[in-house]
């Protein structure tokens, strides 16, 4: 590497020591399994050491992340805008987990979040609006990942809801999860697949970040309101969202080729390594 840019890359690093990487999750069609991501995801980022914020956009009731993992928040995003303490405000699920509801709308909603998890993570759980597109809050992400299954009703939804948010937000890049696939050899043909039909079609850039086995371990997990990640972390969807963790650190240009069997090679470093 040249001198320049060992310069640039310092100067990169040096800009963003301390800085939170923010990541909106979000499902574009119903059922797809975008809580459950997220909540994998935190716990992932949690256990290798990394603090997490998980602000859940989902109204309160069984599909909010609070009531998946069986917690209360004292208070929401916007009580922790007018003063109230993020500690004395968010749940914890779990060590170095914590949850905080910040419905979409409500004021503050869109104030410096990054102030709130310096070093760490903050991962929302997108709660689309009627017109199918991102909260003030969820705009402020540095990646917005989106959740899929590998059926056609999913796909076909995801792709109308892909152009939705291209067009309100000018987004031109997302990455994306395959979740519940049946196989491995299923899994490729469906990101090869989306990632070919994205560029042909779209005119969008979709770059895959990996795929997540459909494991009887989620279900039972969610069952006892734990992430798999913590209820069975040697199960092959705790890898595999565990190896998705790890994905998300990597600077999206380093996943730009990643298509069918790149995308779901086995990663051996760990999300600290990717940090």
């Amino acid at each position: 590497m040249s001198a320049p840019a060992d310069q640039a890359d310092g100067l990169r690093r040096l800009l963003t020591v301390g800085r939170p990487r923010i990541v909106a999750v979000a499902g574009l069609c119903p059922g797809v399994g975008a809580t459950t991501a997220v909540m994998n995801l935190a716990a992932a980022f949690a256990q290798d050491g990394k603090p997490v914020l998980v602000l859940d956009e989902q109204p309160p009731g069984p599909a909010s992340l609070c009531a998946a993992w069986g917690v209360t928040a004292a208070g929401t995003l916007a009580d922790v805008g007018r003063g109230m303490p993020l500690a004395a405000a968010a749940a914890q699920p779990m060590a170095g987990v914590q949850v905080l509801p910040a419905p979409p709308g409500a004021p503050a909603a869109a104030f410096s979040a990054r102030a709130l998890c310096p070093g760490g993570v903050i991962l929302i759980d997108v709660a689309l609006d009627a017109q199918g597109q991102l909260s003030p809050l969820a705009r402020l992400a540095d990646d917005v990942a989106v959740v899929m299954q590998p059926s056609v009703a999913s796909l076909t939804a995801t792709y109308a809801g892909l152009k939705r948010l291209q067009f309100a937000h000018a987004l031109q890049t997302f990455r994306f999860i395959v979740n519940r696939t049946s196989s491995l050899r299923e899994a490729q043909l469906v990101i090869g697949n989306v990632v070919q039909t994205s560029s042909r079609f779209l005119a969008l850039s979709l770059r895959a970040l990996g795929s997540i086995t459909a494991d009887e371990r989620v279900r039972e997990a969610g069952r006892l309101r734990q992430p798999v990640c913590a209820a069975w972390p040697g199960s092959q969807a705790a890898v595999e969202f565990r190896q998705v963790a790890a994905a998300l650190l990597q600077p999206v240009g380093d996943a730009a080729s990643m298509t069918g069997a790149d995308a779901l090679r086995p990663r051996t470093a760990s999300i600290r390594a990717a940090a």
